[in-house]
């Protein structure tokens, strides 16, 4: 019998079946170009803490105001400070509705908004516009005194109207975010891929290993939408990737309604 050393036969194999080599080096420069993300453009995702007046009503009987102090991640979407988060994440109706045995109604007004930067200094903000049917809020920094010549400039994602990424099922995805007060903020990223492209009756994207309120990015660095929570009955029932052309469709209307 005789044997064959295949290290003679390797590189033959390889020049006639180079994809092996090409998948590698996609990989390699994915994974380049997302490091590079994460150097680059970490700040562009920020903790947003809101202080919640929450009243509730039963039955007939209106129950005694709380506060409710709440942090939540956010996606800069704006030079100016314009951010996006998941409205499910600083909301807490749902959670309230969902524990009360009779209907109710439950109001909450935010008193307090600041964005919190990574220096560890806050910047205070307001509400802009709530979305419940995508789960999106949109907060700015409040306008600066008159005699600000220079008022801050945030670092936001970068989006291309015309440069729309395709994105198919099993694409594999990273998200950016950042760690909780109890492990200093940190910024993280998070590799995934996606389950599923939803066309009907709206766009968005079922993207594994996401947390609501960051943006998502290709393999190629292009941001292709921001988490939230997919609801069914008013209520949160799954997360999904809301496409960066609806997230700035909306930021453009909130503008001609502020401005």
């Amino acid at each position: 019998m005789k044997f064959f050393n295949i290290g003679l036969f390797l590189p033959a194999l390889l020049l006639l079946n180079p994809t092996s080599n090409v998948w590698a080096d996609e990989k390699f420069s994915a994974v380049s170009i997302w490091k590079e993300l994460l150097e680059k453009k970490s700040d562009c995702v920020t903790w947003v803490s809101v202080t919640a007046r929450i009243e509730v009503s039963s039955g007939g009987r209106s129950f005694p105001p709380s506060e409710r102090k709440l942090e939540a991640l956010g996606t800069v979407i704006g030079k100016d400070g314009l951010i996006v988060l998941s409205l499910n994440e600083v909301d807490p109706t749902d959670s309230i509705l969902a524990r009360m045995r009779s209907p109710g109604n439950v109001n909450v007004n935010y008193t307090e908004v600041q964005i919190l930067l990574a220096d560890g200094s806050e910047v205070p903000a307001n509400f802009l516009l709530k979305d419940e049917d995508l789960d999106l809020a949109f907060i700015r920094p409040l306008a600066t005194a008159s005699n600000d010549s220079n008022p801050k400039e945030f670092l936001a994602v970068e989006y291309h109207a015309l440069e729309t990424p395709k994105v198919e099922t099993l694409d594999e995805v990273v998200s950016l975010g950042k760690l909780g007060r109890n492990l200093y903020r940190k910024s993280t990223l998070q590799r995934g891929w996606v389950n599923a492209v939803i066309d009907k009756p709206r766009d968005y994207l079922v993207v594994e290993n996401v947390t609501p309120g960051t943006p998502v990015f290709d393999r190629y660095g292009k941001w292709i939408g921001v988490t939230a929570f997919r609801k069914e009955g008013g209520r949160p029932s799954g997360v999904i990737t809301v496409p960066a052309f609806d997230v700035m469709e909306i930021a453009r209307q909130v503008r001609e309604r502020t401005d």
